[in-house]
């Protein structure tokens, strides 16, 4: 029979995940369980096409094995309570990615800044996330990364910090930034950061280049419940 959507390649995935859900269940393993749902939305599945696909076969095999008495209700129970989270999980991640297709990040290394090597990978990962992502570059003075967040409007703007001082030209260039674009939120990250520049209000830190994806989702939702 032709497959649905006319890709037999997509169709051996979907089905491989599928089987690989449905394990899960009956096993009661919640992270395997997610990590299926991940990968099908990886692959660019539909949201029908997961519940329609992927739970919702998954979930009648259970329910067929429990009328036959070849697992208990329990198992049941738990085959329904864990697709509910996973259920629960896709939609925030779709309202995540939502999110990050319409936020912009601006990027930028403070004056007299010129490594910028780390800020570089932080641009790749935003991308790869969704955000639509502005790269400055290095030794951008206070004056022109606040009139480019004034032309922007960038949602965040991640600063990198890696020479002693450095520190200050951020709060400096923070301070430009807000009066041209008060509605900025700020993420820094690199050696150069000094405990006085931690305790900024308003700026959050990044230790390691593979946190600013999180980092960034985290100011952003903060921004959503103020």
């Amino acid at each position: 029979m032709e497959p649905r959507n006319g890709d037999p390649a997509r169709e051996r995935r979907t089905s491989a995940l599928g089987d690989a859900y449905a394990r899960a269940l009956l096993t009661g393993d919640e992270v395997a369980a997610e990590i299926a749902i991940r990968e099908a939305m990886d692959a660019e599945l539909s949201t029908a096409q997961i519940d329609e696909e992927i739970i919702a076969p998954a979930l009648w095999f259970v329910g067929e094995l429990w009328a036959r008495g070849e697992i208990s209700v329990a198992d049941e129970h738990l085959a329904t309570e864990i697709s509910i989270r996973v259920i629960a999980l896709q939609r925030e991640s779709q309202r995540l990615a939502r999110q990050r297709r319409s936020s912009r990040v601006m990027l930028a290394a403070c004056a007299g800044e010129r490594h910028v090597v780390a800020l570089r990978m932080v641009v790749n990962l935003l991308r790869e996330a969704g955000y639509e992502v502005l790269m400055l570059g290095a030794d951008v003075p206070a004056e022109a990364l606040a009139a480019a967040a004034r032309r922007h409007r960038p949602e965040v703007i991640c600063l990198s910090v890696t020479m002693p001082g450095g520190g200050d030209r951020v709060l400096i260039a923070m301070d430009d930034v807000l009066q041209a674009w008060p509605s900025a939120r700020f993420v820094a990250g690199g050696r150069g950061l000094s405990s006085r520049v931690r305790e900024r209000p308003g700026l959050a830190v990044c230790d390691r280049v593979s946190e600013a994806v999180e980092v960034v989702d985290a100011v952003l939702k903060r921004a959503e419940l103020n």
